[in-house]
């Protein structure tokens, strides 16, 4: 139940006056079953039904299936020469450390759309569990090459990166907003960890530069700046709620 934001102030303003009263008159006394009749219909007439959050699994998997759905729609229209490009080993990889890395952040986002609920995966452990296994997944099975062209190469996936990113990362929000989510840096690293995760794994199999060094500095460093970005974002927002 939550409070109608129309008429809360003036009921609210009713029931201090009455308790108010009571406890001026008669400070010893029981309230009256009158008076108790109209704070208890004050109050109710005051409250409004809302729809019950979701267990956490369902959360969790409702998140999963937006990040799939919205990963196959845009590998659908994108190009897909990196698919072609990269071995069995190495497309294993990457679907084990891009899906290990959304499923770690729907399970802290799922847990911060009810407040007071215990994070148990705290924001570090879920940002190096899934930075560290992506960087092992590229280091280890793509070539250390470069090119003379690397950046000529690099920056326009950082740019699609970019441009993806922020919308899939509205996207959870909605998604997230049946909730009642608090603006803070976690919150902010969280949106933006789940987007980037969703859109690298498109980026990776349109890219035709399948090396090491291009991935780790314009795939993996851009995907550092978004989250890094809406972290900060977010602690804004917390501070300008705070004061």
């Amino acid at each position: 139940m939550q409070n109608n934001p129309r008429d809360a102030g003036i009921r609210d303003a009713e029931i201090e006056d009455k308790l108010e009263a009571w406890a001026a008159s008669q400070s010893d006394a029981e309230l009256s079953p009158e008076l108790q009749r109209k704070l208890r219909d004050m109050l109710a007439s005051s409250f409004k039904p809302v729809k019950p959050v979701p267990a956490q699994s369902g959360l969790v998997l409702r998140f999963l299936c937006v990040f799939a759905a919205g990963a196959a729609g845009l590998i659908a229209i994108m190009s897909r020469i990196g698919l072609h490009l990269m071995t069995g080993a190495q497309i294993g990889w990457m679907i084990a450390a891009l899906g290990g890395g959304a499923i770690l952040f729907s399970l802290t986002l799922a847990r911060q759309m009810v407040p007071g609920r215990r994070q148990r995966l705290p924001l570090s452990l879920v940002l190096g569990l899934s930075g560290v296994g992506t960087i092992a997944a590229i280091t280890l099975n793509f070539p250390w090459r470069t090119s003379s062209a690397f950046v000529s190469e690099g920056w326009p996936c950082a740019s699609m990166e970019l441009m993806l990113a922020i919308p899939a990362a509205v996207v959870f929000w909605l998604l997230a907003r049946r909730g009642a989510l608090f603006a803070s840096a976690r919150l902010g690293a969280t949106l933006a960890g789940l987007a980037v995760f969703m859109v690298l794994v498109p980026l990776q199999t349109q890219c035709m530069f399948q090396q090491a060094p291009h991935l780790l500095v314009w795939h993996g460093g851009m995907a550092a700046v978004l989250i890094g970005s809406a972290a900060l974002v977010g602690e804004i927002q917390r501070h300008r709620w705070i004061s």
